[in-house]
């Protein structure tokens, strides 16, 4: 008798499991703004840290709208004590929640949330935009708040239109009218109206291109700038859209930056890092619009900290220390607390790949059963990367397996053959990515 032929793992994740593809992330690093909905971010599941959500919007949204909040900080700490690689807590998909949250509704459901009625909710609009340094391209604070700007025109999550889009139709309401010259003397008075300090004449272009009816024509602006101009002017198109953004009524706007441990890279050189945190207030303090509008909120870790610390107190910026008189400025990210934790979060990932006309149903763990779930935590460090990824590793190798279901001694098996490799070739592990900005295929 012949033995029945193993299919390729793809294929038996198909045929056997009813998954389209392996459901978990092979780096779980973010690549916000990619395609990949395993990478980019977009399958968050709010309940995994649903308090330490609601605390972001108690403290950043509610403290932006009626504090006066300048700069807040989300952390992660590690997960024991002198944890100094404290990254993969899921701080950059927080954000990005966050950011997607308040542009759902210009922030009334996160208002709602905190226990305000519908008057206090309708009373200051705001919303978010989202940016990120990184060590290839964005590695001045100009840099980054041009992304800023590119996050409003560009990312959309399918057919929902983009942040600028939403904002013109405000515009629209506001003016009595889609002219575009109508719309643009709504933003003209908007400028004139401005005493104090600024970065000088607003970008007229930029502000035509947002009030045309063709959303694509902001973007397509913005595609034509150079890399040099976009270090040097970012700035100042990040003001030209809040300009826009106050004409469609925006009282505030959270800005959300990732990845603050790239500006505090001991590659770059002190001087240059000295000199961009030192715009942090210069910009966003001290000018206008974005002294009235804007507020923002960075990562942070322990490693970053350490790096960017003299310079931070130096340019005489909010202390971001994690002590009591700064908790109302800080948010602290922990580890997945429990199995249940960590089953809500690969549940997320598994419905979303689940193949069309399955009979699955919504949070099922199959093919992993409980008990290899909480094999899977007990093996992690607790942080939702290393959950995903070893995730990852025990789908694939059970699948390449034909195995019906997923076991303790599964994972086990699977996970002890990973951690062999890599003691043989430290180069075996978990691979590495950046941080894509390609906002347009969100």
């Amino acid at each position: 008798m012949s033995t029945p032929a193993v299919l390729p793992g793809p294929v038996w994740m198909k045929k056997r499991w009813s998954l389209r593809n392996n459901p978990f992330p092979i780096t779980g690093i973010a690549r916000l703004g990619g395609s990949d909905l395993r990478e980019n971010g977009l399958l968050y599941e709010p309940d995994v840290n649903a308090e330490q959500l609601q605390e972001s919007i108690n403290k950043f949204v509610l403290g932006a709208a009626y504090s006066g909040l300048k700069f807040g900080y989300l952390w992660s700490t590690g997960t024991a004590p002198g944890d100094s690689d404290a990254r993969g807590f899921g701080k950059s998909v927080l954000m990005q929640h966050l950011t997607g949250l308040l542009n759902e509704d210009f922030g009334r459901t996160a208002y709602l949330s905190t226990g305000l009625d519908e008057e206090d909710a309708a009373e200051i609009p705001i919303c978010g935009l989202l940016t990120s340094f990184d060590t290839a391209q964005i590695r001045s604070l100009g840099a980054a708040l041009f992304t800023a700007v590119e996050y409003a025109t560009d990312f959309r999550i399918g057919d929902e239109p983009t942040l600028a889009q939403r904002l013109r139709l405000e515009l629209i309401a506001r003016a009595e009218s889609d002219d575009p010259r109508a719309l643009l003397k709504v933003v003209a008075d908007i400028h004139r109206s401005l005493r104090g300090r600024t970065l000088g004449p607003p970008d007229d272009k930029l502000i035509v291109a947002l009030c045309d009816e063709d959303p694509n024509i902001a973007a397509e602006y913005l595609d034509r700038i150079k890399p040099a101009s976009r270090t040097r002017n970012g700035a100042v198109y990040l003001a030209t859209f809040l300009l826009f953004a106050a004409a469609a009524g925006m009282k505030h706007v959270l800005l959300c930056c990732d990845q603050l441990e790239d500006l505090a890279s001991t590659t770059m050189a002190r001087v240059k890092r000295d000199l961009e945190t030192e715009r942090f207030r210069d910009v966003i303090v001290e000018t206008l619009p974005m002294a009235d509008m804007l507020s923002v909120v960075v990562t942070m870790h322990p490693r970053a900290a350490l790096t960017i610390g003299t310079a931070w107190e130096l340019a005489d910026l909010p202390s971001f220390d994690t002590t009591a008189a700064n908790q109302r400025s800080t948010v602290i990210l922990p580890g997945l607390r429990n199995v249940a934790e960590a089953g809500k979060l690969l549940t997320r990932y598994l419905d979303a790949a689940v193949k069309p006309g399955s009979a699955r149903t919504p949070g099922d763990l199959y093919p992993l059963t409980k008990a290899a779930v909480s094999e899977l935590f007990g093996r992690s460090n607790r942080k939702p990367r290393d959950v995903l990824r070893k995730a990852h590793v025990v789908l694939e190798a059970a699948a390449a397996e034909n195995l019906d279901g997923i076991d303790v001694a599964d994972v086990r098996r699977f996970l002890d053959t990973l951690n062999s490799a890599v003691s043989d070739d430290p180069g075996a592990g978990f691979p590495a990515g950046p941080v894509a900005l390609d906002w347009s295929r969100g």
